[in-house]
């Protein structure tokens, strides 16, 4: 028998930044269950939520804790919050090809330099509680990673962003014992955390390259690993195996959650999985529960919501009531009930019950009860769209149940955390969909937008379309109470696959399919079903598929009957992706298998239904009399007399079959369409042969190396591009595979290799191509819209084609397609545009255009700060400093926004105007707000990069300093740039940034900014060489006795960018891959050994002459790069530095007609009376005077000891005479 349990139970909502709301509740629901199921004196659990999660005292709980478990005991860990991944010390390179360590993130972590708690400090700890050999259980529910797999259709929860500092290895715990444990012993598994080799088990929410999300599960915020997990371990009686609980709960998942897959862990997976939870610490409930009379509460039951009990909102939950002396083998026998009970309140440990059906209440009667009535949940349904539409939906809901009552499986919500499915009306039509999913689930109704309007016939439709997805749930997620008597080790489901004759008993299998006599057949399969339990058992196997059909496939009868330890085989079946679906590339179908087992038979083809695209038969009452019945419905019924009451139980198996889309040759002379809108242009040099694929099929070969780690942080702006208008549970169309290629090579900037698509971009969207060689990852190209309305995808290069194929000996070439969201002001504006910018406590810039509302603000404003911005966006990305960057004045932060009444910022079109016009139009718009010269206010500037040669400009040669209080340079290349075009910078950028090469940790909107300058042409970039005729007129510019402060950044690559191999440094290999025979032309190799930004060196943004006055003011090189300088910690320090040195208070400096004086009100004040002409010239003649009185004085007194001094001589030579 298990020992002790100890558990350490973590759970964190409140972070100071990117806050969750379900990870608390999570960790409380398994708090109650363990108390619940396991005795008080065998149960030790450390709770940590919130604050009292701090890194330290997680790490103390395993220490301290956990580590008092012994070889009988158990020691839990279970984790609910974010993951993420922190950059790798060089010693852990070896093991992390994308430097990147995974984390999990404290209540405390990245805050005075407190760091994540990495996979090998856990594997550490796990090691240490591992010493005495206990049986180890971690259960985590985060993710640390995303790729192209995802979509938006839930909540994403528990990942943050990557933490991006360089962090040390004596930051390891473990680094004062051996500053190389962490290189011995580590295995990676499929969920991506790296263990040491010690058994233990793993359960995971999700693989490393999937997302955990959020769930709504009975009205509160829940993970959907967790909320599922303990949903099982609920409703089951008695101790689950590892395996047993993973597959149901990998099932359920699956079925409600997109592109996530929970993952069993295990050291040796054939004997540890097959263990009992916890080592089967989990006491086994009675089957069934107990009546009895509670004097605070009346009559109760002896179950609540951690049972699974349902609130009455959701439907009845009746109990058939049982003399307590009743054994266990007579409770089904109706004949003996003497009552029945109606929850009325469900607790946490206990409900309150109403009885019924008793002729003498007495309270000190006890009953023993079994469930014969549950509540189905309602589908959960949010209206939205064109008020017509809505409201006759509305309408409709009102009468689609019996006798034209509100249907009885779906409710209208508004709460957005409740929704399960949303129907919008819009044109015309009725689309369902997921939430935060513009995906339909199914067709539209009407098919095609009808300008006729909306219809109440449509309505109702549509009303019973929802039902039927209804339906389809509740049989989804159809399982036993937790009273009942069977066990899911009773039933055995196997799955026999026809071309291997093996026989799987996995949760989830994704079945390909495979080429026979020269042409792609489905997979093949039949049903396994054996009874292990000592009586007779019914079983059905429904399969429920994406279509939201649900049917028996295997058998002829609706059930089949199978004695104790009696084995049974279901018919042959081939698992199709239907032809009408695949030619609009959709390559993956799934379907759910639900096992029903019944100690009783029953019909399971009353939950047959058809599938919503097709049209749908006459259903009757038939139909619902299953989830209408005794054990299903709602509503009260009376006792089912002369039935016996039965036990059951369920299981599911996800299946995903996958037909690929059909290989062609790439052509020399002509097009090949690769779906319905794509077509592949020719090449007259490529040799290959190319097919659309969905993520999961292009990662055989890739594993985690799908997308990097920047492109999967923020899904708001960079998003996988689909080729086709998918269904909901479509992962859709985003890789192009290349394979038998040649010569990948003869793909060039000046022969790409183009795709024409036939849809429509935003104007704020774009789209990058990446590919993995098995070294980098590679920008690809670019796309540009046509004048057509469509998408050309120009690819400029090609990786090394990597891994191995089944259909070829050659490796494959993949190309992921992401779609990239800017956060530009857009075209739509008339730039250059001068506005009034403020800025929301979340960071957002909203902005004041209006050119009278702006010269409004400016009237009523004496001090203002004026930002420019560069080469890269727009001023969005800057102007969030003013509440970032921070001023310490007397021991008190203030934010740079607190010392001047306005923000400006000036938006220009950066590319495509010359330097010298931008910033003659940036004097006009100043003038024409009330800025002009001799103004009197307070106007400094902050410009970055290209934006600083623009306001030096306007300053020396436009008048702008009469004009400019201060000017302070962020990164602006003074004596020029040495890349040789915007596009060769920003493809460099990007793909340092995709490899983690970068110094600094760029933000995905950075990577946005770069992205846009890759559309662009060189007009400004060419004025930004250090030889252009620009910059030879910048350095002979006149003064202009304005104070000006340089600030330059000194961080451009990462240590493993220089790190050589057996001939060149990771980045001279990058370098080549990416341009190729013309690298050299690109920049030249000696800018990466000079101190740079990026994008200039140190000195040449520093190149101003101190023979100024004043003389800039040129602060120490700052530890940041290009693209940092308004979000990095350095960054924003020195930026705030340059504008209130911490040696002077804030002054308003100086214009014509003001001296410095300290900042003071606006009032006007009278002079002091010594700075008057008339006490100064009183001043002055007094001390003439004075001078000259003191001069006569002297020269009296020189005159008496003249006198003296002769008189003294003429004694003493009269005396000498005398002797």
């Amino acid at each position: 028998m298990t020992g002790k349990i100890y558990a350490l139970l973590v759970g964190i909502d409140n972070y100071a930044k990117s806050p969750l709301s379900g990870c608390v509740n999570d960790i409380t629901a398994v708090e109650e269950y363990l108390r619940d199921r396991i005795p008080e004196t065998r149960l030790a659990i450390v709770k940590l939520i919130d604050a009292e999660a701090t890194r330290q005292n997680i790490i103390d709980g395993f220490t301290t804790h956990l580590c008092q478990a012994g070889s009988e005991d158990v020691a839990l860990f279970y984790y609910a919050g974010h993951g993420s991944q922190g950059k790798a010390p060089q010693e852990h390179w070896h093991m992390e090809p994308d430097r990147l360590n995974e984390t999990i993130i404290c209540w405390d972590s990245r805050t005075g330099g407190v760091w994540d708690l990495a996979d090998k400090e856990l594997a550490y700890l796990i090691d240490k509680v591992g010493q005495r050999d206990p049986h180890i259980v971690l259960i985590v529910d985060c993710c640390h990673s995303g790729s192209g797999t995802r979509d938006i259709d839930a909540v994403v929860r528990r990942v943050d962003e990557i933490d991006k500092r360089d962090r040390p290895l004596n930051s390891f715990i473990f680094a004062q014992e051996s500053a190389d444990i962490a290189s011995r012993g580590y295995q990676e598994n499929s969920a991506g955390w790296q263990s040491k080799r010690k058994n233990h088990i793993l359960l995971a929410a999700c693989r490393s390259d999937e997302l955990a999300k959020e769930y709504n599960g009975d009205g509160q915020a829940r993970g959907a690993f967790s909320y599922f997990l303990l949903h099982n371990l609920q409703k089951a009686n008695g101790n689950l195996t590892y395996r047993e609980l993973f597959e149901s709960t990998n099932a359920l998942v699956r079925g409600k959650v997109n592109d996530q897959s929970p993952q069993l862990e295990a050291r040796n997976s054939l004997r540890d999985a097959d263990q009992p939870f916890l080592g089967g610490a989990i006491a086994q409930r009675d089957p069934y529960f107990t009546v009895s009379h509670d004097k605070q509460y009346g009559w109760i039951v002896n179950g609540g919501a951690v049972h699974g009990l349902q609130q009455p909102s959701k439907g009845e939950t009746i109990l058939a009531l049982f003399p307590f002396g009743t054994d266990v083998p007579q409770l089904r026998d109706p004949e003996l009930t003497t009552g029945t009970a109606k929850v009325t309140q469900v607790r946490q440990q206990l409900s309150k019950v109403e009885i019924s059906g008793i002729e003498i209440e007495a309270e000190n009667q006890t009953f023993k009860a079994i469930p014969i009535a549950l509540p189905l949940p309602r589908l959960q349904v949010s209206f939205e769209g064109e008020e017509t539409g809505v409201e006759l939906a509305r309408q409709a809901l009102k009468t689609a149940g019996p006798l034209y009552r509100p249907s009885l499986y779906i409710s209208a919500v508004e709460n957005s955390e409740e929704i399960d499915i949303v129907l919008v009306a819009d044109k015309g039509q009725y689309i369902i969909r997921r939430p935060r999913d513009d995906r339909p689930l199914v067709a539209p109704l009407p098919l095609n937008s009808s300008h006729a309007g909306y219809t109440g016939d449509d309505a109702l439709k549509v009303i019973r379309r929802l039902e039927h997805i209804a339906r389809w749930t509740n049989t989804l997620e159809l399982s036993s109470p937790a009273a009942s008597g069977l066990r899911p080790s009773d039933v055995k489901m196997e799955f026999v696959l026809f071309d291997t004759e093996t026989a799987s008993t996995a949760s989830a299998m994704r079945l390909e399919y495979e080429k026979y006599n020269g042409e792609l057949v489905p997979p093949t399969l039949k049903i396994r079903l054996t009874n292990s339990s000592q009586r007779t058992l019914y079983c059905a196997v429904l399969d429920l598929a994406e279509n939201f059909s649900v049917n028996n496939p295997f058998f002829d009868s609706s059930t089949v009957k199978l004695e104790a330890g009696a084995e049974v085989e279901g018919r042959w079946i081939d698992l199709v992706v239907p032809d009408e679906l695949w030619s609009q590339g959709i390559t993956e179908y799934k379907d759910i298998f639900k096992l029903i087992v019944n100690t009783q038979e029953f019909d399971a083809r009353i939950l047959e239904q058809d599938a919503l695209d097709l049209p749908t038969r006459s259903l009757g009452d038939t139909y619902q009399s299953l989830f209408n019945s005794k054990s299903n419905t709602r509503d009260a019924v009376a006792s089912r007399r002369g039935r016996s009451y039965d036990d059951w139980l369920t299981k599911e198996v996800a299946i995903t079959s996958v037909r690929p889309q059909a290989v062609q040759s790439v052509r020399s002379d002509s097009s090949i369409g690769l779906s319905q809108i794509v077509e592949l242009q020719p090449h007259r040099h490529l040799k290959a042969k190319a097919c659309l694929s969905t993520v999961p099929q292009a990662t055989r070969d890739l594993g985690n190396h799908i997308l990097p780690p920047i492109l999967r942080e923020n899904p708001l702006l960079i998003q996988p591009f689909k080729f086709t208008v998918t269904r909901g549970a479509d992962p859709g169309l985003s890789c192009l595979e290349l394979t038998e290629v040649e010569d990948p090579t003869v793909v060039t900037p000046e022969a790409p290799l183009k795709l024409l698509v036939d849809r429509q971009l935003q104007e704020n969207e774009s789209i990058l191509p990446v590919g993995y060689d098995g070294e980098f990852y590679l920008p690809l190209g670019r796309s540009v819209s046509t004048k057509d309305g469509k998408i050309e995808i120009r690819l400029d290069r090609l990786p090394e084609p990597i891994g191995k194929q089944t259909r070829s000996v050659l490796g494959a070439v993949r190309i992921f397609f992401e779609k990239v969201i800017s956060q530009k002001l857009g075209t739509s504006f008339e730039y250059p545009l001068l506005a009034v910018a403020s800025v929301d406590p979340q960071g957002k810039v909203s902005y004041q255009k209006d050119i009278e509302s702006v010269k409004q603000k400016v009237a009523g404003a004496q001090k203002i700060i004026l930002y420019i911005h560069g080469l890269t966006g727009d001023t969005q990305s800057l102007v969030p400093s003013v509440q970032t960057a921070t001023v310490e004045i007397d021991g008190e932060k203030r934010s740079l926004g607190e010392f001047y009444d306005l923000v400006l910022t000036y938006d220009h079109e950066s590319v495509n105007t010359r330097i010298e016009e931008t910033a003659r139009k940036l004097k006009q718009r100043l003038e024409a707000v009330g800025l002009g010269a001799n103004h009197g206010k307070q106007l400094d500037i902050i410009a970055h990069s290209m934006g600083g040669l623009i306001a030096r400009w306007f300053i020396e040669r436009e008048g702008g300093n009469q004009m400019v209080q201060h000017l302070v340079l962020v990164g602006v290349p003074n004596a020029g740039s040495p890349w040789a075009t915007l596009q060769d910078w920003a493809f460099t950028a990007i793909t340092l940034g995709l490899n983690n090469l970068s110094a600094m940790g760029w933000q995905a909107s950075g990577l946005t900014k770069l992205l846009d300058c890759i559309e662009q042409i060189d007009i400004s970039f060419d004025q930004m060489r250090p030889d252009s005729d620009f910059i030879q007129q910048m350095a002979n510019n006149p003064d202009p006795q304005v104070p000006y402060t340089i600030i330059a950044g000194n961080r451009s690559l990462a240590k493993a960018a220089m790190e050589a191999g057996e001939e060149s440094s990771r980045l001279q290999r990058l370098m080549q891959k990416l341009f190729g025979k013309t690298v050299d032309a690109v920049v030249e190799p000696a800018f990466w050994y000079q101190a740079n930004d990026l994008t200039a060196t140190v000195a040449s943004i520093k190149e101003i002459g101190d023979d100024r006055d004043p003389p800039p003011k040129k602060l120490p090189d700052t530890p940041c790069d290009h693209l940092t300088y308004f979000t990095g910690e350095a960054g924003l320090h020195d930026l705030a530095i340059a504008l209130f040195p911490p040696d002077s208070s804030p002054v308003i400096r100086p214009t014509p007609e003001q001296p410095p004086t300290p900042a003071q009100s606006d009032e006007k004040q009278e002079k002091p009376f010594w700075t008057k002409p008339w006490f100064i010239a009183i001043v002055i003649l007094l001390i003439a005077g004075v001078t000259a009185y003191l001069v006569a004085v002297n020269r009296s007194q020189e005159n008496e000891r003249d006198t003296s001094m002769k008189g003294d001589r003429e004694l003493a030579i009269d005396e000498r005479r005398s002797a």
